[in-house]
């Protein structure tokens, strides 16, 4: 076909019935018509792989029974290559060869003018028409040229390819009609060579007399008969009788005569049917017989059949005659040694033969122009990767042949056959320490080439990868370096991590062998021009990988930071000092060829900036503080550097990782200045080098923590401050700077809308100071949650408490962080009251400025009003005040009545007995309250009253006042006292009453009567008073005696003249006669467990209360706080002291 037009027709190989791949594909496709049905099944070659192939359905029977192919046809499918095979190659041969072209090209000689380096140059003409640009263009022509052909005539097989099923049937018809044309052709000749045979073999004329006789008589009396008897004929017993023998004879013979005589392979037999068949695996099996008893005569050949794959089933009759004569001779020159020694080198001839028959298919097939075989002798030589782009000096081949297996001594031995044998060539030199497996059984040269080039790229790929591996960026683990094996050569890759998720990979091309680079981008088209260009990419690959990595890594940095405002600027200082910089970290062994990138941000100091090398040894990031002052023609000095624990090997470049690496720059400056100012105030502190276990660049992109002890930031003024400093905290405290808050500058302006960059160039802000302290127990920390206040935090998992103070650039804040710490002490004392208080006080919230818990205490038995729980007070101390700690009760406490004291108890330096005290005293405060609700029906009638005087925490009088004189009045004290180690309340009449020793004054007649003589649930009686417990005690005593005082509601008053004259009597008793309450130890002088150690007591001159401020009610700020009647604020107001 003329090289015409291109008609731009189109394929139809979307139709049902057409053929792809050589294979009927009509049958697939529902709806379409089938082509015709084959009788049987035929053999389609697809890829070197036999498929069978089953034509049509029910439907296309009966469509195709009229032309249904005779038994004669037989349908052709050998030799066919796939369609898509075709134009795979083509596109594969025309992308090759346009790269060579344009090299060839580029090689050629220039135009003479733009040589001589007159880069001016301009053709005077319309068209350039110098002899240099008319060769280029004339090369460039036939090529085009060439290459149009190729595709036009696969355009004219596409088209072909529309109606391949009615070719693929003349292509059978034509096939049938040529066999038996040639056919004709070999009766022909045949017939000419028995008339030549003939010549020599001249007979007489035939005896037309005797042939009539013979034909109508079946005998010819003229003839002489020679008297021979027939042999009778043998009966299928006698026949097996026969064959038995001879297996005997066979068996004999083997195991007796022949056994020692017997090579090793041949000890593999079965003997039946007459024959012994001696089989060897993966090479042949022979059957052989005997025809005399006599053991010397030699073994005769019957059969003989291959056993590996693919070979022949049945060998050709003339072919048997063959191997017959040549296994005879070999049996009765060499007996069975010799038959089989001539039968394996003949079946290694065979398969050497059939791995060059299947290697000149693939030389035209799949790896057509990739390969170049040779013939030598019994050996064959195969040439792969012919025209590579690399390692152009040298080849590749490998050579099968056969080895005799002979000792070193060259004698033959029966233990080692001659074999098959493979020598691999690799870039010209023999390798001898890799073994090739191949599989002689079944014969695949495809496969054998496969493995051959698998072994040869994962000899590419592991030289650049042990390179790589030795290197300490990836044998300490700096950067990810992955090498992948396979028997697929194009599934091996080598994977070399460029930064983050950024990822080369190296592959090396199955047929021709040029390397891949993946993924396909600019740069790495680049660099793979310069991997294909290289002499000795094993050699070679390694440094190559890493100057690609080097400037692709740079080439993002450098895109990425200046979007968010990193300039990228030429090295500030010497190569020297740079030289001496990157190696300050690296041993002599690890020193390798570096590249730098010098950024400096855009709002920072002129003189700070951050250097990144990158290097086979590590990549590196620093933060430099050069000199202000240049120091000669070098450049600027280094002043200081740090590094930055920054892995490339996760490195994001993203905008918060360019915001994070500015931040962790500024905080650095910070810190590196608070490290100053400790310097400067010769405070002992230590910042060794954090250990980030996390993978993210960001998190491990930490500033190192300062160490200092709690003793030198927090001096003790005490010996007991600094027992209560260190009780509780761990000495050493470590200080870590988290970043910089924008400065009301930098707020002012992104209020005003403006940009990312604008707002980056306003200036430094203030930093973060963030001090941690760890308890010792935080068993005693349990109810702390959360945040103590804004700037200090309390993990309890973790039982450290955070301070996080703001600071002004420049500032160590060490003054700040001492007011916290002290406040965190008060806060941990009232804490620990409150744990030491027992069950009964429950911490609701705690923090710097007010401290929440409640408390409760279960109500005796046979006063409980009702069967609800009993109700739970809350306490709330508030620590921010100006004038100390305020204690807020809530409305209706029963201890609002003292509220005056709590407060003051607060402030002392005692106030950690508060808690405890509330508990204790619950019961006596909730039993006074039902006292005066007892009374408030008396009050009412004016029939009498009742009246608690609260002098202190630790003492309280109630006072009954009955109507009639004004001498009607008693008063009780009630205060604790210790009895036996045991706290208890002692109620008695207060010494100030003037009757307090009259025995027959009527309140003492009465509490002596019902009161004094009596005992009960928890209280018991003395002559002039009783005690009573803590709990249900008090209030089964103080209800007995309100019970007293309500008898006498109602009673006439004494008359005045009996009370003149109990008093002179009592006068005159001895001192030691008059009443006097029990002397027993006081209860501040050993409280009992519930009650700590400590208690609160009255001073001794506020003993006694004015009568006038006696009937104050509902004054101070008791009464704001829902005060009850008869719990007044005194005017005298006593002093609060804590033993």
């Amino acid at each position: 076909m003329e090289n015409g037009a291109y008609n731009a027709a189109h394929t139809n190989h979307h139709v049902g019935d057409a053929w792809t791949d050589g294979v009927d594909k009509g049958s697939l496709t529902a709806g379409q018509q089938h082509p015709p049905e084959r009788k049987g099944k035929g053999k389609a070659i697809d890829n070197g792989s036999a498929v069978d192939v089953v034509a049509g359905g029910a439907e296309g029977q009966q469509e195709s029974e009229t032309g249904e192919l005779p038994d004669e046809l037989q349908h052709i499918i050998t030799d066919i290559i796939p369609l898509n095979v075709i134009l795979t190659r083509l596109a594969e041969y025309s992308h090759s060869a346009l790269q060579d072209k344009i090299q060839e090209l580029a090689s050629m000689p220039m135009l003479q003018g733009l040589v001589n380096g007159n880069h001016n140059y301009h053709s005077s003409g319309a068209e350039d028409t110098s002899q240099e640009s008319l060769d280029k263009k004339t090369n460039l022509l036939n090529f085009i040229q060439d290459l149009h052909t190729k595709w036009v005539k696969a355009l004219v097989i596409v088209e072909w390819s529309k109606n391949a099923d009615q070719v693929g049937k003349l292509i059978d018809i034509r096939s049938h009609l040529a066999s038996q044309l040639e056919m004709y052709n070999m009766a022909f000749w045949e017939l000419i060579k028995v008339k030549q045979e003939m010549q020599w073999a001249k007979v007489p004329s035939p005896d037309l007399k005797t042939a009539l006789a013979v034909l109508s008589t079946g005998k010819v009396s003229w003839m002489p008969d020679f008297g021979y008897i027939p042999p009778p004929p043998m009966s299928p017993d006698e026949k097996k009788t026969w064959i038995h023998e001879i297996n005997i004879a066979l068996h004999m013979r083997l195991q007796l005569h022949e056994y020692d005589r017997t090579p090793r392979p041949f000890r593999d037999y079965t003997v039946a049917d007459g024959r012994v068949t001696f089989k060897v695996d993966g090479e042949f099996e022979v059957d052989l017989t005997i025809a005399d008893d006599v053991l010397e005569k030699q073994f005769w050949f019957i059969d003989f059949r291959f056993l590996f794959s693919p070979a022949v089933s049945r060998i050709s009759d003339r072919a048997k005659e063959f191997m017959a004569s040549k296994v005879n001779d070999a049996l009765a020159a060499g007996g069975l040694l010799g038959c089989y020694k001539y039968l394996h080198e003949f079946t290694l001839t065979t398969k050497i033969s059939e791995f060059g028959r299947q290697a000149l298919e693939l030389s035209t097939g799949r790896w057509i122009g990739t390969l170049k075989i040779e013939r030598l002798y019994r050996a064959l030589s195969i040439q792969y990767w012919v025209y590579r782009p690399h390692s152009r000096a040298t080849k590749s081949w490998i050579i099968l042949g056969v080895h005799s297996g002979q000792g070193p001594d060259g004698e033959e031995t029966p233990e080692s056959p001659s074999r098959i044998a493979l020598r691999w060539f690799r870039d010209g030199r023999e390798v001898k320490d890799v073994a090739i497996p191949f599989d002689v059984g079944t014969i695949s040269t495809e496969k054998l080439l496969t493995t051959v080039v698998a072994k040869h790229v994962e000899h590419l790929l592991s030289s650049i990868y042990n390179r790589l591996l030795n290197k300490p960026r990836f044998s300490q683990g700096q950067a990810r370096l992955a090498l992948k094996v396979s028997d697929e050569p194009s599934e091996s890759s080598l994977t070399m991590q460029l930064y983050g998720e950024h990822n080369i990979t190296l592959q090396v091309e199955r047929w021709m062998g040029p390397f891949i680079l993946l993924p396909r981008t600019t740069i790495m088209t680049e660099g793979e021009r310069k991997f294909n260009s290289s002499a000795n990419p094993a050699e070679d690959g390694a440094a190559s990988l890493e100057q690609l990595r080097c400037f692709f890594t740079m080439t993002d940095i450098k895109t990425h930071g200046r979007t968010v405002g990193w300039d990228v600027i030429r090295c500030p200082i010497s190569a020297e000092e740079l030289k001496s910089l990157v190696y300050s970290d690296q041993t002599a062994s690890s020193r390798e060829a570096y590249q730098a990138l010098w950024m400096r941000y855009a709002s920072w100091n002129p003189q700070w900036f951050v250097m990144m090398s990158m290097s086979l040894g590590g990549d590196q990031w620093w933060l430099i503080e050069l000199s202000t002052q240049p120091q000669g023609p070098s450049g600027n000095r280094i002043n200081m550097f740090t590094k930055i624990p920054m892995p490339t090997s996760d490195l994001r470049l993203s905008r918060s990782f360019f915001d994070h690496l500015a931040e962790y720059g500024k905080t650095m400056m910070l810190q590196i200045t608070g490290l100053r100012a400790l310097h400067r105030e010769r405070l002992p502190h230590a910042a060794p080098t954090s250990q980030s276990i996390g993978r993210d660049p960001l998190s491990q992109m930490s500033v190192p923590k300062i160490y200092v002890q709690l003793s030198d930031i927090l001096p003790p003024q005490t010996e007991s401050s600094q027992s209560a400093c260190t009780a509780w905290a761990k000495e050493h405290m470590p200080i870590e700077f988290r970043g910089l808050e924008p400065s009301p500058i930098e707020d002012e302006t992104a209020a005003a809308g403006a940009s990312s960059l604008q707002r980056r160039e306003t200036g430094p802000g203030r930093g973060m100071l963030e001090a941690k302290l760890t308890v010792i127990d935080r068993r005693k920390f349990q109810f702390l949650r959360g945040n103590l206040d804004r700037d200090v935090l309390y993990d309890p998992k973790m039982g450290q408490f955070t301070f996080r103070l703001r600071v002004e650039s420049g500032e160590a804040g060490l003054g700040l962080l001492k007011t916290r710490i002290q406040a965190l002490q008060r806060l941990i004392a009232f804490v620990e009251a409150i744990r030491r208080a027992g069950r009964g006080a429950v911490p609701e919230s705690a923090t710097l400025r007010e401290v929440i818990f409640t408390y409760s205490n279960s109500p005796p038995n046979g006063l409980t009003r009702d069967a609800q729980e009993p109700r739970v007070w809350r306490v709330q101390l508030d620590l921010a005040g100006e004038q100390g700690v305020n204690v807020i009760l809530e409305k209706g406490n029963p201890h609002l009545r003292a509220i005056d004291f709590l407060r003051g108890a607060a402030n002392s330096p005692k106030f950690d007995a508060l808690p405890a005290w509330f508990i204790l005293t619950l019961p006596l405060y909730r039993a006074l309250e039902r006292v005066e609700d007892s009374w408030a029906r008396p009050l009412a009638n004016s029939e009498g009253s009742c009246y608690v005087f609260q002098k202190s925490l630790d003492w309280v009088t109630i006072r009954f006042v009955l109507a009639g004189s004004s001498q009607r009045r008693v008063n009780l004290d009630i205060k604790p006292r210790d009895r036996n180690g045991n706290l208890k309340w002692y109620i008695a009449r207060a010494l100030s009453d003037l009757h307090a020793n009259n025995e027959n004054e009527e309140f003492n007649r009465v509490l002596r009567q019902r009161v004094w003589a009596a005992s009960g649930n928890g209280f018991k009686s003395l002559a002039t008073g009783a005690w009573a417990d803590p709990d249900a005690g008090i209030e089964n005593l103080l209800a007995l005696i309100s019970e007293a005082m309500l008898s006498m509601v109602g009673t006439p008053s004494p008359p005045p003249l009996q009370l003149q004259q109990a008093l002179p009597q009592l006068s005159h008793l001895p001192q030691d006669q008059q009443p006097t309450p029990p002397q027993g130890p006081p209860a501040q002088q050993g409280l009992p467990a519930r009650f700590p150690q400590q208690h609160l007591q009255q001073r001794p001159h506020q003993q006694h209360m004015p009568q006038a401020n006696m009937n104050n009610q509902g004054q101070g700020q008791g009464q704001g706080q829902g005060q009850r009647p008869g719990m007044g604020k005194n005017n005298n107001t006593p002093v609060v002291v804590l033993d």
